[in-house]
């Protein structure tokens, strides 16, 4: 499995940060980044929320890297437009979550990736 980019990781534990998470979906969020399905058991709506919080840092961060790599814009409302396009199906966590997810992690990767 390939290392996980800082800014990914920065970017995940912000939104849960953001969205109030507990130290319980925290580490999650960090068990899912580093080692994808390895609590097949975990509790549905923490593994939603916390798939989706990796998911997003990780699209957001492929996003971002392809549009400066072209020299493309990469505004956060066209990056989390297309993150919130591709995420359409939110496994169950309620959309205006999903939302707050996508633009905690679009900020937070632009900020990053500015300050490189």
């Amino acid at each position: 499995m390939a290392e996980v980019p800082v800014a990914v990781e920065r970017a995940a534990l912000a939104a849960v940060d953001r969205i109030g998470g507990d130290e319980r979906l925290r580490a999650d969020v960090l068990a899912e980044l580093h080692a994808p399905d390895r609590n097949a058991d975990r509790y549905v709506d923490v593994v939603a929320v916390a798939s989706l919080i990796v998911a997003a840092a990780t699209l957001a961060w492929t996003i971002y890297q392809n549009r400066r790599d072209n020299r493309s814009s990469a505004n956060r409302e066209v990056v989390a437009r297309q993150i919130r396009v591709a995420l359409s199906e939110t496994g169950g966590v309620p959309t205006q979550q999903r939302d707050l997810v996508i633009e905690v992690v679009v900020d937070k990767i632009i900020t990053e990736g500015e300050n490189r």
